[in-house]
C-alpha cells in the first residue's frame, strides 16, 4: 500500500497443503460468507477468494488491525483488493471488536479462520466471540497447531464445546471444529481440559 517493496518474513504463511486444504473446503461447502482473524501477508486471504471465485458466490472479510503497519505494510490489503476488491471486505481493528460488532450486525460465517494474535486468552476469546457468528454447519479453524497456546484453545474446545466437533485434516498444522449444535452448557459447566 506504501509503493515500496519490503522483505517477506519467511515464516509468516500458510502453507500450500493448508491453503489448498481451506480452498477445498470452500468450493466444497460454498459459503455465503467467509473471515479470517488475523491476514498478514494474505496468503490464506488468496486462497479464501480463490474460492470464493470458482463458487461465483460470497463474500471474504478480513480482520487485522496492524496490516497497514511494518512488516505487512499492507501487502495483503492490496493483493486482495487488486483480485477481488467487489468480494473482498476489510476491518482494521481488534478483533474482539469486530467480532462483538459482527454478531450484533446478526452476519454469519460458514468459514471462520482463526490466525491473528496467538497467545491462549486471545485465542480462547477468538474462538467465543466467532462461535457466535458460525452457523449450524459452519467450520472454525485454528492455525499454528504446533504452538501450546493454540494447542491449549483445541484442548478447551474438544473438552468443554460439545456443540463443536473436531474434524480430522491431512494437514498437521490446523485444528477443525464443525458447529454441529446449539451451546446448550448450563451457566456452571466447565471440564477441565489440557
Amino acid at each position: 500500500e506504501d509503493d515500496r517493496e519490503h522483505k517477506l518474513d519467511s515464516v509468516t504463511r500458510i502453507s500450500k497443503a493448508q491453503g489448498m486444504w481451506i480452498y477445498e473446503l470452500c468450493r466444497r461447502v460454498k459459503p455465503p460468507a467467509t473471515l479470517e482473524i488475523g491476514m498478514a501477508y494474505g496468503f490464506s486471504t488468496l486462497y479464501f477468494l480463490a474460492a470464493r471465485h470458482e463458487n461465483n458466490v460470497g463474500l471474504h472479510t478480513a480482520i487485522d488491525p496492524f496490516q497497514l503497519r511494518a512488516p505487512w505494510a499492507g501487502i495483503g490489503l492490496r493483493n486482495a483488493r487488486r483480485v477481488a476488491a467487489e468480494h473482498f471486505r476489510f476491518m482494521e481493528e481488534m478483533s474482539f471488536a469486530a467480532l462483538v460488532r459482527l454478531a450484533q450486525e446478526g452476519q454469519q460465517f460458514g468459514v471462520i479462520f482463526v490466525d491473528g494474535n496467538h497467545k491462549f486468552d486471545t485465542v480462547l476469546v477468538d474462538f467465543t466471540l466467532s462461535a457466535e457468528i458460525c452457523p449450524i454447519g459452519g467450520y472454525i479453524i485454528l492455525d499454528d497447531m504446533w504452538m501450546p497456546s493454540i494447542q491449549c484453545v483445541a484442548g478447551f474446545i474438544r473438552t468443554n464445546r460439545k456443540d463443536f466437533l473436531e474434524i480430522p485434516t491431512p494437514v498437521g498444522n490446523i485444528a477443525v471444529f464443525q458447529r454441529i449444535g446449539a451451546d446448550v452448557r448450563e451457566w456452571t459447566h466447565f471440564v477441565q481440559f489440557a
